[in-house]
């Protein structure tokens, strides 16, 4: 049985971030970081991933989780059908981005070594095989940006994927666990992190 040390050591501390949280942090910033509800909401209509991400971004003023993006995100947030809106976010995440290369170069060990862009971005025989693997789930096959996403978390050795999207990489949650890849709804990870909130409060 995991005691109750052992579990707050596995909170996973570097959190790779769909687009779709990204998203949602820009569009209800205010509420997440401010507590201003949303137009007409009270508290109680605010949805569960929502509340979730000011409850974690609270905790995070002290924790200083590691929020982190992958460059294919920028794939996702370009298809952004208003230019304006699709302009300020891309702005908004490339600061975010910059963490993620910062990162990303801690971690020689599933990157390949060179300079460039091209060189980070190359894959090694471990991920090679993961993408093999990966091409034999339906959604991964036919999706490549979630694919790559899967491949770049663990180029960053994350620790949990963060979304809000329970239509897509969501629903294969416990195959990708067999990976190593941990994916997480906001309020799945604030059930994990709730009971050790009050060490940063």
């Amino acid at each position: 049985m995991v005691d109750a040390y052992d579990s707050f050591l596995s909170l996973p501390g570097r959190l790779l971030l769909d687009t779709c949280i990204l998203n949602l942090l820009q569009d209800e910033g205010g509420y997440i970081f401010e507590g201003e509800l949303p137009n007409g909401c009270d508290e109680k209509d605010v949805p569960l991933d929502l509340r979730a991400l000011r409850l974690i971004f609270t905790v995070n003023q002290r924790a200083s989780f590691q929020f982190v993006v992958s460059p294919i995100t920028f794939a996702e947030l370009a298809n952004e059908r208003d230019m304006p809106r699709s302009q300020r976010r891309v702005s908004w995440a490339l600061d975010v981005l910059d963490v993620w290369l910062i990162m990303l170069e801690e971690t020689g060990d599933r990157v390949a070594k060179g300079g460039t862009v091209r060189h980070r971005f190359k894959l090694t025989k471990e991920l090679q095989e993961l993408e093999e693997r990966l091409m034999q789930i339906a959604d991964f096959r036919c999706d490549p940006l979630d694919r790559l996403l899967m491949l770049q978390y663990k180029m960053g050795n994350c620790d949990a994927f963060l979304t809000s999207d329970r239509n897509t990489i969501w629903r294969h949650q416990t195959r990708l666990a067999k990976e190593g890849i941990q994916v997480l709804t906001p309020s799945e990870f604030w059930d994990l992190l709730k009971p050790y909130a009050a060490i940063w409060c």
